[in-house]
């Protein structure tokens, strides 16, 4: 390779930043050092007076809430009184006092005493027995409120193990005082067990009347344990002073109280307000500070004292001097460390560059690094691919970013575009529905120029600055240009809509009319969320689907969740028809002329799931209908139909009980419909007359031809025919009468109003003369009083179902009796 007359530095920019950094490291390593050593005195004074300033703090706010239980446990108490509707009485008090001071107690092994004492001298009171702690029920007895029972548990049929005499509540100070008081306060009693401190909290009516006081008491010396935990190392110590100069409380490892100076537990003024203090006790030195101690209404105020050995807090000091020495060395090799790769990093990638810039023009530019890269690099690059866009592979991108037959951007090149993320949160997304109809009629050649036209179309409403690309062939996409909020939406919606009206565009003498609907969605357009939107867009036009030609729907989150719950419902579906979770229960169909004796039934299918509960059929066969889970559920149907009306036949049932079962388009479509219902009737030793298949008249909206087919052969086997819900959908009088049937069942909706509306009394009286006509029974579905069957059947209609004669139930259920079966009105 030819020498570069270029002069260069002896050593490699690696090396070099790798020598520096050394350098300067030693020199702050000695810097830091120096520094440390001359301020070590003044910093480990600061770091004293900080360390107990920060520990204190921790301790006071730990203190502060645990004297604060009494507080707290009182106005539950309180809460629970001024919310009684049976009124203020020692029988409905005790339980919940009793409830309330059992888990206090519990809880809080400092509390004492937890007490209710009403204005007639009633008093109930939870106590704990310092010495054994035992906690137990003190009441005074209903008969003689003079005298107070003292019991061995908290019930009063546990044992009686002490009896006070001449006790009245009335005459205790703090009693007298809550008569006259209605703020709380705090008491500090001293006696045999030691100080303890009662929070009282006195009770009104709301007529301003004295109701009577709850008080909560804790003793203090039950605080040593708990004191301990709250300090960081053994070598801590703290004092619990009250307000009357007396240590209450001391944690397990405090210097002998007797020994302390006394002006530290005096509190006075020279060691309040957060300065350390030092002093001795036998030739031991001492440092300790002072902070008040208070419960959440300021009625309380005691203060602690925090006391460490002084040597502990220079140790700490020392470790901490050594600790940041340690730390520099670290940092500053980590520091090197990540120099060096950084630099590693850079100087790597850009040997990488320079070997691809020599193929320039000859292959086309490839990523230098699937990694992350410096913002120099990434300009760099992004530089050499304009430069290599000028080869022959930059026609190739061009074909693969813009459609030919529009001249919209494809989805890929809309992605591209900048543009795209900037400014935007409306999205759009039209689907063009008889777009295939025009090429399976006409031919791909019309159909191009068929959207061609739709393409024009679009072009000449869309606004300036809109992007607009085609994704699939009859799907287009747009995205507006600016910030939206939902109130602006309504004219752009009137926009995309406008797409769908009928034009005047013509070719080969024909207008062009463009159904098709449109969804919209409302949300900031990024690289990381645009897949996302067009998914939500996506659902938001699949919902204007279920709507008016050219309706656009803009996207919620509802939407989103329907999806999901859809999702959770099919995964149920699918789980439970492996669990069994289906079952099917029977409604009879009786008939007008002998109520008595019924030989038809409908069964229904009932799902009762373990994650969903109980979900309604409305709900999931439209969903299995949608997904083609209703071929495997409809096959679970038929084979337990049979096998459920077998049983019943067996049990007593008509051997020529009719079983009408409910069956969908998708079904009948199935190539092996016909062979599984014929071999689930021999399976069960059925007749083919016990079977009567349920259809809608949405069927005649699927291949009419062969639906026809397959319902003439089942009929020539002797299976009969029913057209479900009939007048609520399809009809058609020239299906109907294509259509093999055998029975008409006419829709609730029209039985539910016949006694009050004209026209629904109309409706059922057509349908009955169709039916007359066509030789055929109709059955009244919906009858739910004995006034709508008394009027049915004076109209004539044959057979009637519904909650007044039977609600379904599982085929156990119905009792039948030497091929009888007897359905009487509920």
């Amino acid at each position: 390779m030819e020498k570069s007359s270029q002069k260069a530095y002896p050593f490699t920019l690696l090396k070099s930043v790798m020598l520096i950094v050394l350098v300067a490291l030693l020199l702050m390593i000695l810097l830091a050092s120096g520094l440390l050593n001359y301020q070590s005195r003044h910093a480990g004074n600061q770091l004293n007076q900080q360390l107990l300033n920060s520990q204190s703090a921790m301790a006071q706010h730990q203190l502060e809430d645990f004297l604060d239980n009494p507080h707290r446990l009182s106005h539950l108490m309180q809460q629970y009184l001024e919310g009684g509707k049976g009124g203020i009485n020692a029988d409905t008090i005790r339980p919940e006092l009793v409830s309330l001071g059992s888990r206090a107690f519990n809880d809080v092994p400092a509390l004492q005493s937890f007490s209710w004492a009403d204005a007639d001298g009633t008093l109930v009171s939870v106590t704990r027995n310092s010495d054994t702690g035992r906690v137990y029920l003190q009441q005074t007895a209903a008969e003689d409120l003079m005298r107070l029972v003292s019991y061995s548990g908290l019930s009063e049929q546990s044992n009686i193990v002490h009896t006070r005499n001449n006790f009245d509540v009335r005459r205790q100070p703090w009693f007298i005082k809550a008569q006259h008081q209605r703020n709380p306060w705090w008491t500090t009693e001293t006696s045999a067990q030691g100080v303890i401190a009662v929070y009282h909290l006195p009770i009104y009516t709301q007529h301003g009347e004295f109701a009577g006081v709850i008080s909560s008491g804790i003793l203090p010396r039950k605080m040593n344990g708990y004191l301990a935990q709250l300090l960081p190392g053994n070598d801590y110590a703290l004092l619990i002073v009250d307000n009357r100069q007396q240590v209450v409380a001391h944690s397990d490892n405090a210097p002998e109280i007797g020994k302390l100076p006394a002006s530290l537990i005096r509190q006075e003024e020279d060691s309040r307000e957060g300065k350390v203090r030092v002093f001795s006790v036998e030739d031991k030195h001492y440092l300790s500070t002072v902070f008040d101690v208070k419960d959440r209404e300021y009625l309380l105020k005691w203060h602690a004292v925090l006391i460490v050995p002084r040597q502990s807090t220079f140790a700490t000091t020392h470790q901490l001097h050594l600790m940041i020495s340690l730390s520099c060395v670290i940092v500053f090799l980590l520091l090197m460390a990540v120099l060096s790769l950084v630099i590693l990093r850079f100087t790597g990638s850009l040997k990488e560059t320079v070997g691809k810039v020599k193929q320039i023009g000859f292959t086309p530019w490839i990523k230098v690094s699937k990694k992350r890269l410096f913002p120099e690099m990434v300009a760099l690059n992004e530089a050499l691919l304009r430069v290599s866009e000028f080869s022959p592979s930059f026609a190739a991108r061009t074909h693969l970013e813009e459609d030919a037959e529009t001249g919209f951007l494809t989805l890929g090149g809309l992605k591209q575009l900048p543009a795209l993320y900037d400014n935007r949160n409306l999205l759009a997304m039209l689907k063009v529905s008889n777009f295939d109809a025009v090429k399976n009629a006409l031919g791909s050649v019309l159909a191009k120029e068929f959207i061609q036209y739709f393409a024009e179309r679009l072009r000449a409403i869309l606004p300036e600055g809109a992007l607009c690309c085609r994704d699939r062939e009859d799907t287009f996409i747009i995205a507006f240009a600016g910030n939206f909020e939902s109130k602006d939406v309504a004219w752009y919606r009137s926009i995309i809509s406008s797409v769908f009206r009928m034009n005047s565009s013509e070719i080969a003498g024909e207008s062009h009319i463009f159904t098709g609907h449109a969804g919209m969605i409302i949300a900031p357009l990024s690289k990381e969320h645009f897949s996302e939107c067009l998914r939500n867009v996506s659902l938001a036009v699949q919902h204007a689907q279920s709507q008016h030609n050219g309706d656009c729907v803009l996207f919620t989150p509802e939407m989103r969740e329907e999806e999901v719950n859809n999702l959770r419902l099919h995964q149920a579906l699918r789980d439970d028809l492996q669990a069994e979770g289906f079952h099917l229960v029977l409604q009879p169909i009786v008939p007008y002329d002998d109520p008595a004796q019924c030989k038809e039934g409908e069964c229904l299918i009932r799902w009762q799931s373990n994650v969903l509960g109980f979900v309604p059929p409305d709900r999931f066969i439209a969903l299995a209908e949608h997904t083609g889970m209703i071929v495997p559920l409809g096959k679970w149907i038929i084979d337990t139909a049979c096998r459920e009306l077998a049983t019943f036949i067996a049990r007593g049932a008509p051997t020529d009980f009719k079983l009408h079962v409910n069956i969908s388009a998708v079904q009948l479509q199935q190539p092996d419909f016909a062979r599984h219902l014929l071999e689930c009737i021999h399976r069960y030793e059925l007749a083919n007359s016990n079977i009567c298949i349920e259809i809608t008249e949405s069927v005649l909206l699927h291949d009419t031809h062969r639906i026809v087919e397959v319902l003439a052969y089942l009929r020539r086997l002797g299976i009969s025919v029913a057209i479900d819900d009939f007048g609520s959908g399809y009809s058609s009088l020239s299906y109907l009468h294509s259509l093999p049937f055998d029975c008409l069942k006419i829709d609730r909706g029209f039985v539910r109003n016949v006694l009050e509306d004209k026209k629904s009394e109309a409706v059922i009286a057509s349908v009955l003369m169709l039916s007359q006509s066509f030789n055929v029974p109709l059955v009244a579905e919906g009858v739910e009083t004995a006034e709508m069957a008394a009027k049915l059947r004076e109209m004539g209609c044959d057979l009637a179902q519904g909650y007044y004669y039977s609600r379904p139930k599982p085929f156990a259920d119905f009792v039948a009796v030497d091929g009888q079966f007897v359905v009487r009105p509920e």
